[in-house]
């Protein structure tokens, strides 16, 4: 008699779990059905299905192979909706909620490259072939077309107008993103990291988290790169610091290792030198210059720091 009444109240909790579930993704797609454009607000485009919600782990459903990234910079909830046109073009909207205005500009930074055009929509609206991306508030939005055709950048822009126009807060990128020296510098050049995956997209130090980061950015130039690493306090900084230094000193891609009284360097395979300095709570590192212009870098940043505190 126990065994079943336990049963009962397993089966029932259980059944209510997925309720709640339902009911809380049910809102979720309501909430941000508000920022989808209606069918009357783009000429000739009308919605084509309904559209998919995601929160928090269910992303993995919805993109294979691809969320991961997203849930490093701080995903909270997205949603995803198809539109046609008499023509039988087709276009996919993607909006992604992450947990701040800068988890957003990180993404964007990560799905971002060098190839493709500004463009003045959102914050940093960014068009390459045939998909768009900005940052506005805590949103990123991506739009791709699925069939070829020069109109369809023109359809991207005017979805992704209306799309901006509906999102509100404040657009802030985390402080790191002002250390970095900003003479030539392209906008889209500058990747705000939150762990290792953002990381491998531009250098490779290590198949581990070596450096142990919080938050951190990179700034790549024509000649060279700078990457700055944030951490809680300044005895943090120097735990990590030394263990980099351990690491990179045993790994077999670096050599002509060098350890000096504030700072050490060495050599990539492309013979490229990377030097890694320490200060107050970061890890600062400058590669592909030599020692005289990276010590010239390294006081700029370290003005600029003291500049914004």
């Amino acid at each position: 008699m126990i065994f079943f009444v336990w049963n009962r109240i397993v089966i029932c909790l259980f059944i209510c779990c997925l309720s709640a579930f339902a009911e809380d993704k049910h809102s979720i797609s309501k909430s941000l059905a508000n920022l989808l454009p209606g069918n009357d607000e783009l000429t000739g485009w009308l919605r084509d299905g309904e559209a998919e919600a995601a929160v928090g782990e269910d992303l993995y459903l919805l993109i294979n192979g691809g969320a991961e990234i997203y849930q490093e910079y701080g995903f909270k909830r997205a949603i995803f909706q198809r539109y046609t046109n008499g023509k039988l073009n087709a276009l996919n909207l993607e909006i992604y909620e992450m947990n701040s205005s800068p988890a957003a500009y990180g993404v964007y930074t990560f799905k971002t490259g060098n190839e493709g055009q500004a463009i003045n929509i959102g914050r940093e609206g960014w068009l390459e072939n045939y998909f768009l991306n900005f940052w506005k508030g805590k949103f990123l939005v991506t739009i791709t077309a699925l069939t070829p055709g020069t109109e369809m950048k023109e359809y991207i822009s005017k979805m992704a107008e209306v799309v901006a126009s509906k999102i509100s807060g404040l657009s802030e990128k985390p402080v790191l993103v002002s250390f970095l020296p900003n003479d030539n510098h392209p906008g889209n050049d500058i990747t705000y990291l939150k762990g290792n995956l953002a990381i491998f997209k531009r250098y490779f130090f290590d198949n581990k988290n070596i450096f142990g980061f919080s938050d951190g950015v990179i700034g790549q130039y024509e000649d060279f790169s700078i990457y700055i690493f944030r951490y809680k306090n300044k005895e943090e900084a120097r735990i990590w610091y030394e263990s980099a230094r351990s690491a990179l000193k045993q790994s077999n891609r670096f050599r002509d290792f060098l350890v000096c009284d504030t700072l050490f360097e060495m050599s990539d395979p492309d013979n490229r030198r990377l030097r890694v300095k320490p200060y107050q709570n970061l890890i600062m590192i400058v590669l592909g210059t030599t020692a005289k212009q990276a010590d010239q870098l390294f006081n700029l940043i370290e003005a600029r720091i003291n500049h914004n505190k």
